[in-house]
């Protein structure tokens, strides 16, 4: 298939300089497969009018063992074995886009139609040492070209036609199965690397070298999830105990590694490991471990099916959103909306909701529960909440609804009961958490509680209630968070690495294999940068003048906002500028909430009645507008997690930011000159950056412009629609082959 093209074809795609080399025995001990009967690697499968190996795996295992007896034996036998397998895999690599060859495997999908094709570390990294093995013994060029295109899908996401997914910041890993979720196994990993380290010692290519290191330092970063202390797992996303088989197997593979990479790590890892599948009791706990976890599987199989219809198979995924209130003005809003428009094509959305907002809710499909007086910020209310929801999302199940994938959006409140009610129905759950763990801990959050209480007009007595059911509030708080930890199958958290988000998922016993961050999505189609003509239209529609200096506030009117800070921060600001300068400073807060008549008295106070003007809430539809005609966005938070969405969206209008480092991802974003980040509660900082940008407009121009460009790539919907896809399912390599598997098949061979 591809033996054919190179000769006609330029794919563009330099080739490696191969070094004099010498190839040992393949590192790991294949002879089993010297069982395999030669027509068992043979036969092919037909996929949109292509071929392609029917069974790779064993193919590349068995043309290894035959090399590794023809180095002990030099039996001819064995080496023509051996370069039939290898010219079979050179025949038959399937070309992925321009430039990357592959062997796809089948992949056995219930809820998907038609034929399902998959790539697979092990395939490609044994394929590697094959084809580099070929190589050594003939000399011919097709097998390194093949080798050297095959090392493409090594570079690339699963989601491109690669086996990568990336994993941290920095991290790669291989995916025995490159299809999302990603399974994370182990073995398929190491494969994959040993083909690498081979592939570096025949060319001494540098990009390998960087590509190893990220492989290695995941390795080392993920192994501790892979050991029980008295067994393995053989993949971080079932979790199952692997047979003792198969932990041989990783033995082996960790001591081939070992061996390549002269790592010590790996070498004293395989002798515990070796100790595991030598002592009797731990043979034992396994034995027993797995034959519970089979026990339990087999009893959810046979109800399942009485109690959840099958789900029916269909182009589009069925995923159900669930959260407390929806639709409603806001982030989360601007968030949904974010993920409605980027899964158009592929996702079916559904809500769950306790409490229907007002912004059109006859254009979604919502199923509500509860009552409108009922909370989760309450006790007992949470646990009502908490029934509430898990009955109606099992009713849903029952009566066919038939989810891929659900999606709340908090980690303890929703996150716990749809995680329950998912896991009974064998439903994938991925938490898109916007904060929430944070709180769990969280000592200034607590004291805002005490605080509204305190500061309530109501009567002693049940002011005394009401503390004493706070005190009652905060174990049950923790009880959903330990159940939202244990049942969710992944979080989907925005924001950067360092924010503590991590430490309070560790605190839960959640490994860092099921915490993806992201960035969230902002639309930058939908913030449009007006001309100074423009801008002054709509300034005057709103009654502004057009030389005025706007700066925007917006948020909601609650303490956390740190609404107090944004007064003392302006009025200070506002003493230090000239008198003229003074008078074309507006200011405007847009929003709502519990301390409006306190904010109000506070701008009374201060005497910046006339700067300050309170909007009120406003419709989504209308930030943009408001961000478009202001030239500086003001963020004062006390408390926050993950990326606030009022700052991203302030950015892509090109508005210039002064933003608390609270939450601390705000450092991040307004880094190299994007904004101005100063320390959450410091009026002199917070003035001065205001003084700052209020005398310079060229600075704020600038600013905004950088802040805008920043945006626009690394928050873009395609980043964040790939996000999506990683978490919750792709397997869609067939789509990608259909255009090219006809025209590479259509050669004659």
């Amino acid at each position: 298939m591809f033996v054919q093209q190179r000769s006609q074809e330029n794919y563009g795609v330099g080739v490696d300089k191969v070094t004099n080399f010498s190839l040992p025995p393949y590192p790991v001990d294949l002879s089993p497969f010297l069982l395999i009967p030669p027509s068992g690697c043979d036969t092919q499968l037909h996929v949109h009018g292509g071929t392609v190996i029917r069974d790779p795996t064993s193919l590349v295992q068995y043309a290894l063992a035959h090399w590794n007896q023809y180095l002990i034996s030099s039996n001819q036998y064995h080496r023509d074995t051996f370069l039939l397998q290898a010219h079979r895999l050179a025949v038959y690599a399937v070309r992925i886009g321009d430039d990357a060859v592959g062997w796809p495997v089948s992949l056995a999908q219930s809820k998907r139609p038609a034929q399902c094709l998959a790539l697979s570390a092990t395939v490609q990294g044994c394929a590697l040492s094959v084809l580099l093995r070929a190589y050594q013994l003939t000399r011919d060029d097709m097998f390194i070209e093949v080798a050297q295109r095959a090392l493409r899908t090594f570079e690339r996401d699963i989601l491109d036609g690669g086996i990568s997914t990336p994993v941290g910041e920095d991290g790669v890993f291989f995916e025995e199965v490159a299809a999302y979720p990603a399974t994370h196994a182990l073995s398929g990993f190491i494969f994959a690397i040993i083909g690498l380290y081979e592939y570096q010692a025949c060319t001494h290519a540098h990009s390998m070298s960087i590509l190893l290191q990220r492989s290695l330092a995941t390795l080392h970063r993920s192994i501790d999830e892979f050991d029980h202390g008295y067994w393995t797992n053989t993949d971080l996303l079932h979790r199952s105990l692997a047979s003792p088989s198969h932990l041989a197997l990783q033995i082996r593979l960790l001591e081939a590694l070992a061996a390549c990479s002269s790592c010590n790590h790996c070498l004293a890892l395989a002798s515990r490991w070796r100790n595991y599948l030598h002592k009797r009791t731990t043979r034992l706990r396994s034995f027993l471990v797995r034959r519970c976890t089979s026990l339990g599987r087999s009893l959810l199989n046979r109800i399942r099916p009485a109690l959840f219809p099958a789900q029916s198979i269909s182009p589009l995924l069925r995923v159900c959103i669930a959260l407390p209130t929806f639709p409603i003005t806001g982030g989360i809003l601007t968030f949904l909306e974010g993920i409605a428009q980027v899964t158009a094509d592929v996702w079916q959305l559904e809500y769950v909701t306790q409490c229907l907002g007002p912004q059109h809710p006859e254009r979604f499909v919502i199923h509500r529960f509860g009552t409108a007086k009922m909370t989760p910020w309450l006790f007992p209310g949470l646990w009502l909440y908490f029934i509430t929801g898990f009955s109606k999302l099992m009713v849903l199940l029952h009566r066919g609804a038939a989810y891929h994938t659900i999606l709340p959006q908090d980690a303890i409140f929703t996150g716990a009961f749809t995680a329950l009610a998912a896991k009974l129905a064998g439903v994938r759950v991925v938490c898109i958490d916007h904060g929430d763990l944070t709180l769990l801990h969280s000592h200034p959050y607590r004291l805002e509680r005490l605080n509204d209480l305190a500061n309530k007009q109501c009567p002693p007595l049940f002011r005394l209630l009401m503390q004493q059911l706070l005190v009652c509030y905060w174990p049950s708080h923790f009880i959903q968070a330990w159940i939202a930890a244990r049942f969710i199958d992944h979080f989907l958290i925005p924001g950067f690495a360092g924010d503590g988000i991590e430490e309070v998922c560790t605190q839960l016993g959640i490994p860092r294999s099921r915490i993806t961050r992201f960035a969230s999505m902002v639309n930058i189609a939908g913030h449009v940068v007006p001309d100074a003509s423009q801008k002054a239209q709509m300034r005057q529609h709103k009654g502004i003048a057009a030389d005025a200096i706007v700066v925007a506030i917006v948020c909601r009117l609650a303490p956390e906002k740190g609404l107090d800070i944004t007064v003392k921060s302006v009025s200070t600001a506002l003493s230090r500028l000239p008198h003229a300068l003074r008078r074309r400073v507006q200011v405007i807060i847009a929003g709502d909430g519990p301390l409006r008549e306190r904010l109000e008295t506070s701008i009374r106070t201060h005497g910046i009645s006339q700067e300050c003007t309170l909007w009120g809430d406003i419709a989504v539809q209308e930030v943009p507008s408001l961000l478009a005609m202001s030239d500086i966005f003001l963020y004062t938070s006390v408390r926050g997690a993950c990326l606030p969405m009022a700052i991203l969206e302030a950015m892509a209008s090109a508005c210039a930011v002064i933003a608390s480092t609270q939450p601390v991802s705000n450092a991040t974003l307004l880094a190299q000159g994007r904004g101005i980040a100063v320390p959450p509660g410091d009026v002199a900082q917070t003035s001065e950056a205001l003084v700052r940008l209020l005398s310079d407009p060229e600075l704020c121009k600038r600013m905004g412009m950088l802040a805008r460009e920043y945006v626009m790539t690394y928050h873009s919907p395609v980043a964040f629609r790939r996000a999506l896809l990683r978490v919750t399912s792709w397997a869609a390599l067939d789509e990608l082959l259909c255009g090219t598997t006809e025209t590479l098949c259509g050669e004659e061979r």
